[in-house]
């Protein structure tokens, strides 16, 4: 489908509003909270030794027991 000239302008003049909207949006200073809460920092500290504690315990604990997967799905099907 082929655009008049008129809507080619448009378009053109529509694009150019959203890049200048965007770019205006980027010069606003931004608020950053300076006072971040003990409590939220011992929160995010107890959250990422948590998830480093199951990560190793996982790697343990596959070390430690010795999986062997199946070689066929008969392994799985009940036997009659």
């Amino acid at each position: 489908m082929k655009m008049t000239q008129n809507e080619r302008r448009r378009m053109y003049l529509a694009q150019q509003a959203a890049r200048q909207a965007m770019l205006d949006r980027l010069k606003e200073p931004v608020s950053v909270d300076a006072g971040a809460s003990a409590s939220s920092i011992r929160r995010r500290w107890l959250k990422t030794v948590a998830i480093a504690t199951l990560i190793g315990s996982g790697l343990l604990a596959y070390s430690v027991v010795q999986f062997h997967p199946p070689t066929s799905i008969e392994a799985f099907l009940p036997r009659l």
